[in-house]
């Protein structure tokens, strides 16, 4: 039976992030950082021009210890700014935690342990002495083969939107700057510098812009925009995009938005200049000639007031830590330190890896497994063993043993790695074949054993770093090294045959149908802990949970988008022609029935929905927040978590997909007990937009709830607006 779970943060925590709103900051009340803005306004008076200049441009690639620096000017109490990759934990720095990947966040649909996840990342970067991290990653897996779409949180912009704030909600806590990039349509890596994303507004706003708005109500400080451009004009010197939607009246962002590094930019819209190589390139990047001594004193002065009032809302001007690390410092390799400087953060990275283990199929009751019963377990494939030198990849550019993070500038030095093969052996008898092209032992051992676990993976990640002839986005949505094959000789002589895949997003899976393949657990990126967290859910210690933040189709071509390979023109052309219906809500349009639909994931217990009520919280107010209430009750015999998901059908004139998500929780059930469940559907959530502003539209609206975007337990009808 699995234990009831150790809760990190308390239960006014899960009320206040159930609660959080995504509604803009009220007009009549006064902004959070006023009195950080005022300060900034008066510090920027003891700043001399040139002082100004050197806060708004980074000193350069190696400039520091950092992968970007901006100087310090000490009289007005500014230390100086150490920015340091990545997402899912700090890049290039030794003895740090290996977090499992943006998109485990994603698939956990709890919102307590995105906060987490954010929270022990802003904890190591402060004590490391980095002032802002470049993440959380909120693009959206437009294109399933995209490299980059494993650091971010999944197809839906809901999901993303809540997983993303509350990243930054975390990080921020330490008081260090959250970044949520790339800003925006940034969903592939061919032509990364080059190609223009070209997408009507309605789907800019509704779906792009929804999870930098998240964080933007969420008090993110900084936001990267990115090297594509939108329609045509390079996002960081795009004055409609930046200035008048981000820095507008309805978002209201008041921090400040950094370059990627070696963007092109303009400074009448970038606030910040991150120079790749050294100022002299970043300069020749400039789309419009400006550089920091030809633009207005007012200009120059905004920009410096947006980076202090960031630095001093958070903070970082009294006590900040030293910086304690060197990105350059050459690194030993294949060291295993289990008692390294973080270690505390060692069960959050485990729980964050089993609460994001997917359980897509499970005939015949096959897991849990039984520790004790007789017979041997085989464990056969590359991906279930270690590497054979730990870190042996620069930015992790290779594939050798298990998978537990993709390449780029998203990754983490390993401390340890903890392989699938050891975790397992710790709980039963094992016997094992870790080659994926010696299929004649693969058979053998899998023959010779009561049940076999055969391990696969596929990876991608940042442009720059080809691995195995995939140029960042992956060619194709196969499985890597012969994994296919393998999984069919081992299911050709064992019954009892359990896939399991590391894999960066969607994978086809042409064996699924085997008889003799029972279950299929798929892991994504776990990190550090990936072996100990698939054997807590394999033999039972945790009841599986996690979702699905994706579809997976039969084959690539059931996907509405993909990722453009090749292209004549000198600036390739991205056109996002399918709109608001990508991922379930093109599925739904067209009628496709996935292979696993979006929010799918199986629990080793059984649930009954019932007693659906919906009440406006306001009955004098016709767009009123919607309360949505129901009960879950736990109909098998394991205690377990059930995600909760609700799905919003609106009315047809609204122009939206067939439903939409719109809201969902992660809640704990004892066996034969019963939960009471409680969602808020803002209102801000059913606007859409129309012509050149938000709207909301009257008329019937569907509200589901379910496990998945495809098993829908209960529904109703109400009349709003």
């Amino acid at each position: 039976m699995p234990t009831e779970p150790t809760e990190l943060v308390g239960m006014e925590m899960r009320i206040l992030c159930l609660a959080l709103s995504l509604q803009p900051f009220e007009k009549d009340t006064h902004h959070p950082w006023d009195a950080s803005i005022s300060r900034a306004k008066l510090a920027v008076t003891k700043l001399t021009r040139s002082q100004k200049e050197d806060m708004v441009m980074g000193t350069g690639w190696k400039g520091g210890p950092c992968t970007g620096h901006i100087l310090p000017q000490q009289h007005i109490d500014f230390h100086g700014l150490c920015l340091q990759d990545s997402p899912m934990g700090v890049r290039f720095a030794a003895n740090v935690t290996a977090f499992p990947s943006g998109v485990n966040v994603a698939a956990t649909f709890d919102r307590n342990l995105m906060y987490e996840y954010g929270s022990a990342m802003g904890f190591e970067f402060r004590h490391v002495g980095a002032n802002i991290q470049l993440g959380p990653m909120t693009n959206l897996f437009r294109a399933p083969a995209a490299g980059r779409n494993w650091e971010g949180p999944g197809g839906d912009p809901f999901l993303a939107s809540i997983s993303a704030s509350q990243i930054v909600r975390g990080i921020q806590s330490h008081g260090v700057i959250a970044t949520a990039k790339h800003f925006i349509a940034n969903e592939q890596e061919h032509f990364r510098f080059d190609y223009s994303s070209n997408l009507d507004k309605k789907t800019l706003m509704e779906v792009y812009m929804q999870p930098f708005e998240a964080c933007v109500r969420a008090g993110v400080a900084s936001i990267m925009c990115s090297y594509n451009r939108l329609n045509q004009v390079y996002a960081c010197a795009n004055d409609e995009l930046v200035n008048q939607i981000l820095k507008g009246p309805e978002i209201d962002f008041k921090g400040f938005v950094m370059t990627d590094w070696d963007a092109h930019y303009s400074l009448l819209v970038s606030d910040m200049v991150m120079a790749g190589r050294d100022r002299n390139v970043s300069l020749a990047l400039s789309v419009d000639d400006t550089e920091p001594q030809n633009i207005p004193e007012s200009r120059l002065d905004d920009m410096v007031v947006r980076i202090l009032s960031a630095y001093y809302h958070l903070g970082q001007d009294k006590g900040y830590p030293d910086i304690a690390f060197d990105s350059w410092e050459e690194k030993e390799k294949n060291v295993y330190n289990y008692d390294y400087r973080f270690k505390q953060h060692i069960p959050i990275a485990r729980k964050l890896a089993s609460a994001s283990t997917i359980l897509l199929k499970n005939e015949k009751g096959l897991l849990p497994l039984d520790a004790s019963a007789d017979g041997l377990v085989a464990v056969i494939g590359e991906d279930a063993r270690r590497p054979h030198i730990l870190n042996e990849f620069i930015n992790r550019g290779g594939n050798d043993g298990t998978l537990a993070q993709g390449w780029g500038s998203g990754t983490a030095e390993f401390p340890y790695i903890v392989s699938p093969l050891e975790a397992i052996e710790t709980h039963t008898r094992v016997i094992s074949s870790v080659e994926n092209n010696d299929l004649s032992k693969a058979k053998h051992v899998a023959a010779s054993a009561k049940v076999a676990l055969v391990f696969g993976n596929a990876d991608s990640g940042e442009g720059g770093i080809t691995v195995d002839g995939h140029e960042a986005d992956r060619n194709d949505l196969k499985l890597w090294h012969n994994a296919d094959e393998l999984i069919n000789a081992v299911a050709s002589v064992n019954e009892n045959t359990i896939v399991v895949l590391h894999t960066v997003g969607a994978v086809e899976m042409p064996w699924i149908n085997h008889p003799n393949i029972s279950a299929v657990v798929f892991a994504l990126l776990p990190g550090q802990e990936t072996g100990n967290a698939l054997a807590d859910v394999l033999f039972g210690k945790v009841n599986p949970s996690a979702r699905l933040p994706f579809t997976i189709h039969n084959t690539i071509t059931d996907y509405a988008a993909h990722v453009l390979y090749s292209s004549p023109d000198k600036i390739p052309q991205i056109n996002y022609n399918e709109g608001l219906f990508f991922d379930y809500r093109h599925a739904d349009k067209f009628g496709i029935t996935p292979l696993f639909p979006f929010g799918h994931g199986l629990s080793y217990t059984s649930f009954k929905y019932s007693r659906l009520n919906v009440n406006r919280i306001d009955l004098h107010d016709s767009h009123s927040d919607l309360s949505i209430k129901l009960k879950v009750k736990n109909t098998g015999t394991f205690d377990g978590h059930e995600v909760i998901q609700l799905y919003v059908s609106f009315p047809e004139k609204a122009l939206e997909p067939p439903k939409l998500l719109k809201g969902f929780d992660r809640v704990w059930v004892k066996s034969g007990e019963t939960a009471d469940v409680s969602l808020v559907l803002k209102k801000q959530d059913l606007r859409v937009w129309e012509g050149n502003g938000w709207t909301f539209v009257a008329g019937n609206y569907g509200i589901k709830v379910g496990a998945s975007s495809r098993d829908l337990r209960l529904e109703t009808v109400v009349q709003w607006g």
